[in-house]
């Protein structure tokens, strides 16, 4: 078990360092990201002012894909 005090907003984690952390470390950390991010995406539309699937995003190229 570690016993030192792990930093969650100074330090830039890799996801490699993530990965290697006891579950209840990593997920401390991301939750404390996600609340400085929150922030962020509140107030800056253009963070989320976007299409996540647009209306060609569907078509495929294969020979299986449907067509219109």
């Amino acid at each position: 078990m570690r016993t030192e005090k792990t930093p969650t907003t100074t330090k830039r984690w890799t996801a490699a360092e993530l990965r290697k952390l006891p579950a209840a470390e990593r997920d401390a950390i991301m939750e404390a990201a996600a609340v400085v991010a929150e922030k962020d995406y509140r107030n800056n539309p253009e963070l989320t002012a976007f299409e996540a699937y647009g209306k060609d995003d569907f078509y495929g190229d294969s020979a299986s894909a449907e067509t219109r």
